[in-house]
């Protein structure tokens, strides 16, 4: 007979399975840098332009809102958009389009927000094929939807959201969003330890925002985090130790 487990002791089995070296963020800078390289003539300035853009996601999450526009206005000048190709362009777009995103979102303009979101999730399609590191990308864009719904205090949209993310990411069930498709083959890319470490960071932090919400809506957020972590595909009695 399966165990049941509480979401606490299952997060606990979940971390066993976590790499410590994983770095979502640093996966797809990795991404970039190679798409800079194959994509793009002029490597150095469009390095230069993601490098401004880095660091503009970096001042913004620590609520540094004019210094990181500052830095998205001089990223701009190392690039004439009129002057690139189709691919090049849409390189462009992907580098930018995200931290719009986020920009928009620490603004508390969550339709602009979740717009750019949606916007990124295109792109990446776009480059998913010949650059599969951005399915992961891609699928952490589905997370962006769901913070932004959660801070809307949408929860029954965030938890539709995740419930898409987690059939990916657990069940390797090919999902969609809108006309957004996800296909599980991209998942055998990386290693099992990435992905495990995604459901782990993903989990962890839903669960994290559950306990301040109302007891409600904790109890809600809660109740669906007990399932996520019972689904016999995601394996955990693997990892119990009696």
């Amino acid at each position: 007979m399966e165990k049941c487990y509480n979401i606490y002791e299952g997060l606990d089995l979940l971390a066993k399975t976590k790499n410590n070296d994983y770095k979502a963020y640093a996966k797809f800078d990795e991404g970039i840098t190679l798409m800079i390289n194959s994509i793009c003539e002029n490597k150095r300035n469009f390095s230069f332009y993601y490098e401004n853009y880095s660091d503009a996601l970096k001042e913004s999450r620590k609520g540094n809102i004019l210094a990181a526009e500052a830095l998205i206005s001089r990223a701009k000048k190392y690039i004439d958009k009129s002057l690139l190709n189709e691919e090049e362009n849409k390189l462009y777009d992907l580098i930018c389009t995200p931290v719009d995103a986020y920009l928009f979102y620490k603004k508390q303009d969550y339709t602009e927000a979740k717009l750019r979101t949606k916007e990124t999730m295109i792109l990446d399609s776009y480059f998913e094929e010949r650059f599969p590191i951005v399915f992961y990308h891609k699928i952490q864009q589905m997370q962006n939807l769901a913070r932004i719904a959660l801070r809307e205090n949408k929860i029954n949209e965030a938890l539709d959201v995740l419930k898409l993310t987690f059939a990916l990411l657990i069940n390797k069930t090919q999902i969609s969003y809108y006309d957004i498709y996800f296909k599980p083959a991209f998942l055998k890319l990386e290693t099992e330890e990435f992905r495990k470490s995604m459901i782990y960071d993903i989990l962890k932090e839903l669960i994290s925002t559950g306990e301040s919400k109302e007891e409600s809506e904790k109890s809600y957020i809660m109740d669906f985090c007990t399932q996520i972590i019972n689904n016999p595909s995601l394996k955990l009695n693997d990892f119990h130790i009696s």
